[in-house]
């Protein structure tokens, strides 16, 4: 007896040869049918035997493509057919619906198959740098519009020779459907051109001087899958110096490329979870210990412990690593502002750091930096979640209406939800940028457009000047919807209750640098309880002035001295201070002069920059984080504990450093500033894990959520994880998205999925 069953197949199953897996699947089993994308996803209709149609529905969700991800598999037809005689399956022309549930896939790092034809010299696409298959390539960069079809992406333009067509339609080829198939005679080509744009050669001649020119020590733009990468050799002092000056970025770590996991392990330690990172199909950047005997720069992460190594993930780039061990691959762009995509915004903008550009005619039709992960034990956490995890989705408990979360000013990304999932946006920079403001608004409305999006409900930070509300708003001028002001940090805890399906309520242990407080201070160390619907601030550090407000954060000597002020009084700081920084004395004197009108602050992040400063690491810095970057770099030992102790006043629990700072101050000339940082992190981890565990006490609470910038210190986190499993609570991390302000959309989302559920 013969049954026709329809299928609909909804998760990332478009651009991941899903549709090929599906004919040939039904092909082995010997089922009639059809198969074709939708806007709902993967619509699929046989005819067979129902033992058979069940083994197909089994095999779906069991033996689909690695990069494709199943969220549902309904049966949306199931009754009995006549024998027509038909035996074949075909893939159908798509359709759009007015329902959008296809997910868009992320990029894919080139796979090992293709990587093998393209070094064969007998293959047809030997150093092809564009080869790609159905398990590989680009796929969000490309995309204008849904279904997932050739002419809706950057590839229209390349029609398909007939060897690559042949390929497109052959249910049994790695390339079946395929949409950015394309070889030598009919893909994007590269070509190589100087400063002024005039092209040099063109195709592998292209490649192999830019290569060359790489190896004499010059400086090259490359344009790679998600914008364009600034490369050098990571090998000589002189070449960094140079690129430093150029890209006017004096400290800031620069990420390097490694030509194989081997060169990569000769340049730093590699723990199984980074391994695992690394030559993931995501393939990060991710934060590996620096060996004893490091072969690279020092000028390449100055006065760090760690290096940023990556892998090479297009073909591009394995091409112009061949027989090199290593290249800086830094993200074309000036500080905290977007990657340069563009050939002719390449040419304008970066004409004064590049003495070279290799450029290409596929368009880069969204944008995208790469990601950045560090390991934690078995695990890892997401530093920077752009190319290999955007627009992957999470999931949420609740049926949700179409939310947008604005999120945070520094460190900017947006959310929406539709229905139980919520899609967080990639990375996209600093809101007080201009470009970050305009590329927001571009990645928001590509969003909104591939799914057919528009807003019912907008959640935003409390702080009323946030430029990411203004951005928000200007980018939905017939928005009509209802609003929602979310504190700073409460969006953190909830982030971190979302990512972990905690419906709460969870003990929070929220560390930034500065979020705007209801109480008109600024916040960043706090304990606070609660879940999405709401939260109470239980606790959180002792209060200390932030002088010159934003000038303090890229001065930490500024704060430095108010930890002295508030620890030993402003007499007894002063002279403190004048020893510290002699270049400063005059103003120090204005600062305690105007510390007790400037602003009340309870902020880790600041706390660490002080500790920094007065520890003499970080007197003045030049990107952010640089100053808690190197306390912890330097941080050794754990068996000492600097005094942090704990009190409740009037009902809050408040962590107070002063006994700390004033131990420092006593110990810093017969301790080594190594131990002491060291102890200033145990002794900061035992403080928090106290306040959780009176906090617990107190509530019956046992999670503890761990969310803020704060949290990216790795041996903070180890050590707070530790001391609560220990103490029998449960810490919960982030994961899928970082734990800094870039989760801070996410928890906007989770905020207002609660207060306005889909009935």
């Amino acid at each position: 007896m013969l049954f026709h069953r329809k299928i609909l197949v909804s998760g990332i199953v478009q651009g991941v040869g899903f549709r090929p897996f599906c004919a040939r699947l039904a092909e082995k089993l010997g089922l009639a049918g059809s198969v074709r994308n939708t806007s709902g996803g993967v619509e699929v209709e046989l005819t067979g035997e129902p033992e058979v149609l069940d083994r197909y529905l089994h095999a779906l969700s069991t033996e689909n493509p690695p990069a494709s991800v199943i969220t549902s598999a309904v049966v949306l037809e199931d009754r009995r057919a006549e024998d027509s005689g038909e035996t074949a399956f075909r893939i159908l022309e798509s359709k759009k619906e007015e329902e959008l549930s296809v997910l868009i896939p992320p990029d894919l790092a080139v796979c090992d198959d293709c990587v093998s034809e393209m070094r064969d010299p007998s293959d047809r696409r030997y150093r092809y740098p564009f080869i790609n298959c159905t398990n590989c390539g680009p796929r969000y960069t490309i995309i204008r519009d849904l279904p997932y079809d050739r002419p809706k992406t950057a590839m229209a333009p390349f029609a398909m020779c007939p060897s690559c067509s042949r390929e497109y339609h052959d249910s049994f080829d790695r390339r079946f459907h395929a949409q950015p198939n394309a070889c030598f005679d009919c893909g994007p080509s590269v070509w190589l051109a100087d400063g002024g744009g005039t092209v040099l050669c063109r195709g592998d001649e292209a490649v192999r001087e830019c290569s060359a020119f790489l190896e004499e020590g010059r400086i090259v733009a490359v344009k790679g899958i998600g914008g364009f990468h600034i490369a050098c050799t990571p090998f000589s002092d002189e070449t960094v110096t140079l690129l430093r000056q150029r890209k006017g970025r004096k400290d800031k770590p620069f990420a390097v490329m490694a030509s194989s996991m081997e060169e990569a392990e000769r340049m730093a330690y590699i723990p199984g979870s980074a391994r695992d990172l690394l030559l993931s199909p995501r393939k990060p950047i991710v934060l590996c210990c620096r060996r004893t005997k490091y072969p690279l720069s020092e000028l390449v992460a100055p006065g760090q412990k760690t290096v940023g190594l990556l892998l090479p993930y297009s073909p591009l780039h394995l091409l112009i690593l061949e027989e090199k061990k290593a290249l800086i691959m830094t993200s074309a762009n000036f500080s905290d502002e977007p990657i340069v995509s563009s050939n002719e915004k390449a040419l304008s903008a970066l004409a004064g750091i590049a003495d070279f550009f290799l450029l290409h005619d596929r368009e880069i039709y969204m944008a995208i930096d790469d990601s950045v992960a560090a390991p934690l034990g078995r695990s890892y956490f997401l530093l920077r979640r752009a190319r290999g995890y955007t627009p992957a989705p999470m999931a949420i408990q609740e049926d949700t209406p179409v939310i947008l979360g604005a999120g945070a000013e520094m460190k900017s990304t947006f959310c929406v939800s539709k229905g139980n999932l919520v899609f967080p946006g990639q990375y996209l920079g600093d809101m007080k940028q201009r470009e970050t403001a305009a590329y927001f608004g571009r990645a928001m409305k590509h969003f909104m457009t591939l799914y057919g999006l528009s807003p019912e409900y907008l959640v935003h930070d409390l702080h009323p000047q946030f430029l990411s509300t203004a951005a928000a708003l200007m980018n939905l001028p017939s928005f009509e919807g209802e609003r929602l002001a979310v504190q700073h940090h409460h969006a953190h805890l909830a982030a971190c209750l979302l990512e972990n399906g905690v419906r709460g309520p969870a003990i929070g242990a929220i560390f930034d640098g500065t979020g705007y407080g209801p109480d008109g201070t600024v916040w960043g160390g706090e304990f606070l309880v609660g879940d999405c619907s709401g939260f109470s601030r239980k606790g959180h550090f002792h209060p200390s002035r932030l002088p010159g407000g934003d000038a303090a954060v890229m001065e930490p000597w500024r704060y430095g001295l108010s930890l002295l002020a508030e620890t030993m009084g402003p007499e007894t700081a002063l002279p403190l201070g004048e020893k510290l920084w002699p270049a400063r004395k005059a103003v120090i004197r204005q600062v305690l002069s105007v510390l007790r009108i400037s602003p009340l602050t309870t902020s880790c992040g600041r706390f660490f920059d002080g500790v920094s400063a007065l520890l003499g690491l970080a007197e003045k810095i030049t990107f952010d984080g640089q100053a808690a970057m190197a306390l912890e770099g330097i941080a050794e030992g754990g068996r000492i504990s600097a005094p942090f102790t704990v009190e409740n006043r009037e009902g809050h629990l408040i962590l107070d450093w002063r006994p700390a700072v004033r131990w420092l101050m006593e110990n810093r000339g017969t301790m080594r500033k190594e131990l002491i940082a060291g102890a200033m992190h145990t002794g900061l981890a035992h403080g928090v894990a106290e306040v959780c565990c009176r906090l617990a006490e107190d509530t019956g609470i046992r999670d503890v959520a761990l969310s803020g910038g704060v949290w990216q210190n790795r041996r903070l986190t180890a050590t707070v994880k530790k001391l609560l499993v220990k103490r029998g609570l449960n810490p919960l991390l982030h994961r899928l998205v970082p734990p800094n302000d870039e989760c801070v959309s996410v928890g906007q989302v989770a905020i207002g999925a609660e207060k306005w559920k889909k009935k």
